[in-house]
């Protein structure tokens, strides 16, 4: 039903006045025939969303404008009243002019527009039969409003932004004036909410979602989301509509991603709009899609994949469900490696971007001068920035920090735990801090420093550690305010990347540069796994794969620096062995590491040490290792010997056996690992507490 074609239907505007009045009634009755508005509607606003009482003491005066209107500003009011993100004197003040506006020329404005009703006033970002447009008011409306007598004096507002790592302003429409496109835009989408779900082409995030993303839902720091089917052209609606309520049914959309996904789908209209003049389901074919559609987003130069993945998807779901009028297609997504420009550098691919991605960490110098630049900042990004860096968690994760995430292990007095929430893999992490060591110290210190900044600001503890109020509702800091106000500390004290451009700071980063310094110091695939949160060991090899020097440092820091045989000799080929590229000359074994050559290799079924093989070498730097496998063993064959004497007087004599040869080669296992104790103390490696080093001339012949 077009919104243009209401007022000229009698019985349909009844309808709207009975929805009016029933939505009216159900959020405040008293509102639906108050007229008077109280003089201490400023002053008492923070009382009544504070303890929510009766709402008829807080509303405008609504005498002088027509019914329908006065029905449409009551249920605004209502909303607005009943929203506690928009419980401040600033958000009702701002309104009281519109409403000046209203009850002196409600008259004009619909005559000008021709209309019965505010909601009947075409919206650009709402267009009925026609693409819509993005966060858009009415123009003529605002221009309207902005030449009324009682309209604010400040029409223009200065804004300054970052672009380009520079600093930079803008002049933009004072919200004083657009104000009035608050009313007419919130009346629109309320209107909407009046059809049937299947009919709506605006559905608010909050319905489709679960109170599982309440953490999205305090991310809405000012109104609620919102999905605007009316971007898309009108016969492509349903399809898109069915596909992402589907895929919201399944969860595969989360809803920070559904807004996004919906914006590719224009990408396939758009197209449909320039191939024909009036486009429909049924000029849908194969070759248009695998083809011309491909071609033209080439032409365009779209990146990625997403935009043809997408679509086809939608398309498909929707000859599902309308099997009579949308074709069944039977194209491939193979078609998407026509995409000519995508997301990895040419000529990497998938595995070799994955290889790349951990050199977008920042350098050490980088770093430094960041921690510089961030003191100067607002409370608290220094402390948001010491915690992500240390951390290494995604930005949504970092400013979603819950008050009391930090509390002292229950079972280990020298650690502290720090629990947050991965958005992303929806799933809570733990970070065990160590009391005595001086990273995770800091992190402590700051933490607490923050929790006692909350609790002297606001005198009670917070949901989060750094909360953001919009009226009376909490909610966390952005990484988007954040973010802008690092940049426009790195443009005042000129940071430079490594190449010498200016640097555009961003918080992911910082999660690169953790796992990168964490695959220098020497930590494997799981423990980096662990640290960053990953779902899969895959997501952590960016960082032990990323340069070949990273692997030697790993190596040689845990143990690949001297290797022993078990004749006690120094095998100084080993560290070599261990990181040649070529071939798999060598692996690591549980306390050194096993040489056997490739093509015996295969037949070999023992995937731990052994001790007794003249293939096996043992890591000086694993001493204490030994003496405690060593210890274990001696106490084994002690026990054996028992066992096999006791068998014996039984007259289990096989029995016996058999113990006695597992007792011999425990021996000569002991034997060994006395061998390669004495060889490395003689050696000079180790001594007491102190490790010295020296060069030594023994080697095994190759």
């Amino acid at each position: 039903m077009d919104l243009k074609l209401v007022h000229s239907n009698s019985n349909t505007l009844a309808l709207y006045r009975n929805q009016l009045e029933g939505a009216l009634a159900a959020i405040s009755p008293e509102l639906l025939n108050c007229n008077i508005w109280s003089s201490g509607l400023v002053k008492k606003i923070k009382v009544f969303c504070n303890q929510h009482v009766g709402i008829c003491s807080f509303v405008p005066n609504f005498e002088g404008i027509p019914e329908i209107v006065a029905l449409e500003l009551k249920l605004y009011w209502a909303n607005l009243l009943s929203d506690p993100r928009q419980n401040s004197e600033s958000i009702v003040s701002r309104r009281l002019a519109p409403m000046k506006w209203f009850r002196s020329k409600t008259s004009e404005i619909l005559e000008h527009f021709d209309v019965d009703s505010i909601s009947e006033i075409e919206h650009p970002e709402f267009s009925v039969n026609e693409s819509g447009g993005r966060k858009q008011h009415n123009r003529e409306f605002i221009r309207l409003f902005s030449e009324f007598e009682g309209s604010p004096r400040t029409k223009l507002v200065e804004a300054a932004y970052v672009k380009e790592n520079r600093k930079e302003k803008k002049i933009y429409a004072s919200p004083q004036i657009t104000v009035a496109g608050n009313y007419h835009k919130r009346i629109v989408i309320a209107r909407e909410q009046f059809k049937p779900v299947s009919k709506r082409n605006i559905l608010f995030i909050n319905e489709l979602y679960s109170e599982n993303n309440t953490r999205f839902k305090d991310m809405q720091s000012q109104e609620d989301w919102y999905l605007n089917f009316f971007l898309l052209p009108k016969w492509l609606r349903p399809a898109v509509k069915e596909h992402i309520l589907q895929k919201i049914s399944f969860d595969e959309l989360g809803p920070k991603t559904v807004v996004g996904y919906l914006a590719r789908m224009r990408v396939f209209g758009e197209f449909m709009n320039t191939e024909f003049s009036n486009p429909s389901p049924e000029l849908i074919t194969d070759a248009l899609i695998e083809d011309k559609f491909v071609a033209w987003g080439n032409r365009k130069g779209l990146v990625g994949k997403n935009w043809f993945t997408d679509n086809l998807a939608m398309l498909k779901t929707a000859s599902r469900t309308w099997p009579d009028s949308w074709p069944a297609l039977s194209v491939s997504s193979r078609a998407a490696r026509k995409i000519e420009k995508v997301h990895y550098k040419e000529g990497l691919g998938r595995i070799g971007h994955n290889q790349e991605c951990a050199n977008r960490a920042y350098s050490a110098r980088i770093i430094d001068e960041l921690k510089f630049a961030t003191q100067r900042a607002p409370e608290p990004i220094f402390e948001l920035f010491s915690i992500m860096l240390g951390l290494g968690i995604r930005a949504e994760d970092g400013h979603a920090l819950l008050f009391n995430c930090l509390a002292e292990d229950p079972n280990d007095e020298k650690f502290m735990l720090l629990t947050f929430w991965q958005n992303k893999v929806r799933k809570w992490n733990v970070k065990p801090l160590l009391k005595t060591d001086s990273a995770h110290q800091e992190l402590i210190k700051i933490v607490k420093a923050q929790q006692a900044r909350v609790l002297r600001k606001h005198g009670k503890e917070t949901k989060y550690l750094f909360p953001s109020f919009t009226g009376t509702k909490e909610g966390f800091l952005k990484p988007s305010y954040t973010m802008h106000e690092i940049k426009q500390q790195c443009v005042v004290a000129d940071i430079k990347n490594d190449d010498g451009s200016p640097l555009s700071f961003s918080w992911h980063p910082l999660r690169h540069t953790k796992g990168t310094s964490l695959a220098k110091d020497g930590h494997d695939i799981l423990s980096i796994m662990m640290e960053l949160g990953h779902t899969s060991p895959d997501m952590a090899t960016v960082y032990i794969n990323n340069r070949l020097e990273l692997k030697k440092k790993a190596l040689m820091a845990h143990g690949g620096g001297r290797f022993y045989t078990i004749e006690g000799r120094v095998d100084n080929k080993i560290s070599e062995l261990l990181v040649r590229k070529d071939s798999l000359s060598a692996t690591r074994v549980c306390g050194g590491a096993c040489v056997m050559p490739a093509q015996i290799g295969d037949w070999c079924e023992h995937a731990n040490a052994c001790y007794t093989c003249k293939h096996y070498r043992a890591d000086a730097k694993d001493l204490d290792f030994f003496k405690s496998e060593r210890d274990s063993i001696g106490s084994l064959i002690e026990e054996q010997k028992q066992e096999s004497i006791e068998l014996s007087e039984q007259g289990k004599v096989r029995m016996s056996q058999i113990v006695d040869r597992r007792r011999t080669r425990n021996i000569d296992v002991c034997t060994s690992l006395e061998t390669i104790i004495k060889a490395v103390e003689k050696d000079g490696q180790y001594a007491g507490d102190v490790n010295r080093f020296k060069q030594l001339s023994l080697e095994v012949d190759s």
